[in-house]
């Protein structure tokens, strides 16, 4: 990002145990975050008493201070905790068309202002997002840091075979079938400003790995749904999709029609669950290095047994990230990540260093930032959260950041 870009403005941040300061930034300023607890979420440990120095938006140092540093601004943050910026791998902040943009960047301040200072959206209004990602990234709106998809599907899923679409596709929108000219479709996609693809449905596994070979020779990252619809999950895996949505998919790998039955007792769908083999889509998983987007929260009222089936693929050693698929509700006080999170813990057998690294270094991973983001190193951006409590004991402490960085910005809450 070009250095014009990281001219901060005038921001009035409180911290619990000192008056609110005025902190004027230049384009040359260091910001240095003094005597913190600075969480390494690799290895779930604490580094005690250090302090960060901040440049250009870029994290340049994690140490001690130097004595001699021109236009440094101190912040003294006496033993609170640093975390990496929260990164919420599936949302969805635009309709497929004609969307208010007023609201998208409403949706993307709620996010940056609770600690998500980087999402992933899973199939919206491609130019809506281009321009949400566009503006906030020059500086000009206040926001999380967006990675879109150009959603994609076969006839079937648009048509049912009956010619049912009339409105025309879009670069974020398209319809693929076999014959198709895949280049194209990838060079829309990739023109609209999109990071990846979302293959969804309508997809067998000859063609979807024709569809995954395109993506991927155009550098697209190659998202999509664990069951594509005939494509299997082991077939979509070996396909070549790199993140695969929805744990509660892998129902499919189980045929039992009693299962889908409304009046089915729990009971009894929980021993179905229990029956399926997981191990071979577990250890596809492990040899293709792809991630597994839960989104619990859009199944735990409706389905509880993903909880379960979660823990049994995370116990495997599967990477796991942390999407939502939820529509943000502007009126909650905190965001539905942090339910995603408290659920890994409480009912799927992650630790709490567990469950925050799936929320930003494997979720970096996802939207291919993991050079640039999940972690607190050298080099990377400076995506922080400022907490006054240890989220390794309790990870609910997230619903209450004190601080939010955003490539060296403080946003003002």
């Amino acid at each position: 990002m070009k250095k014009s870009l990281l001219i901060l403005s005038y921001l009035i941040f409180n911290l619990s145990f000192a008056k609110a300061n005025e902190i004027r930034f230049e384009a040359d300023t260091i910001l240095i975050l003094k005597d913190a607890n600075v969480i390494d979420v690799s290895k779930g440990r604490i580094q005690r008493g250090k302090s960060i120095i901040i440049k250009n938006g870029n994290i340049f140092k994690i140490g001690c201070i130097p004595k001699k540093m021109k236009n440094a601004k101190i912040l003294d943050l006496n033993g609170q905790f640093i975390i990496p910026g929260l990164i919420d791998t599936h949302i969805h902040v635009t309709s497929p068309h004609k969307n208010s943009i007023e609201k998208t960047f409403d949706h993307l301040e709620y996010y940056l202002k609770h600690g998500i200072t980087s999402a992933r959206d899973a199939g919206g209004d491609g130019s809506a997002l281009l321009q949400a990602q566009t503006q906030i990234r020059k500086g000009n709106r206040i926001g999380t840091d967006v990675f879109f998809s150009s959603f994609m599907a076969g006839d079937w899923y648009y048509n049912r075979g009956q010619n049912i679409r009339t409105d025309p596709y879009s670069p974020w929108e398209q319809r693929l079938v076999p014959g198709d000219d895949l280049d194209k479709a990838m060079s829309e996609a990739k023109a609209c400003g999109a990071t990846g693809v979302k293959l969804y449905h309508s997809f067998d596994k000859d063609f979807l790995a024709d569809v995954i070979a395109a993506a991927k020779k155009h550098h697209l990252k190659v998202w999509g749904h664990t069951m594509l619809y005939p494509a299997k999950p082991i077939e979509v895996v070996k396909a070549g999709m790199e993140v695969l949505s929805h744990v509660s998919m892998l129902e499919t790998m189980r045929t039992d029609s009693l299962f889908y039955r409304r009046s089915t007792p729990m009971s009894y769908k929980d021993s179905v669950i229990a029956g399926i083999d997981i191990i071979p889509f577990c250890d596809a998983m492990k040899k293709h290095h792809a991630i597994l987007d839960a989104t619990l929260c859009v199944s735990e009222a409706k389905d509880p047994w993903v909880f379960t089936l979660l823990r049994r693929v995370h116990e495997q050693g599967v990477k796991i990230s942390t999407g939502t698929d939820q529509i943000v509700d502007l009126n909650s006080a905190y965001p539905r990540l942090i339910d995603e999170l408290d659920y890994f813990v409480k009912k799927c057998g992650f630790t709490s260093a567990e469950a925050l690294y799936s929320a930003t270094q494997i979720s970096a991973e996802v939207i291919g930032q993991e050079k640039n983001r999940g972690s607190i190193e050298v080099g990377k951006r400076a995506d922080l959260l400022i907490l006054l409590e240890n989220p390794l004991i309790d990870i609910t402490s997230l619903k209450n950041v004190n601080m939010v960085i955003q490539r060296g910005k403080l946003i003002d809450k």
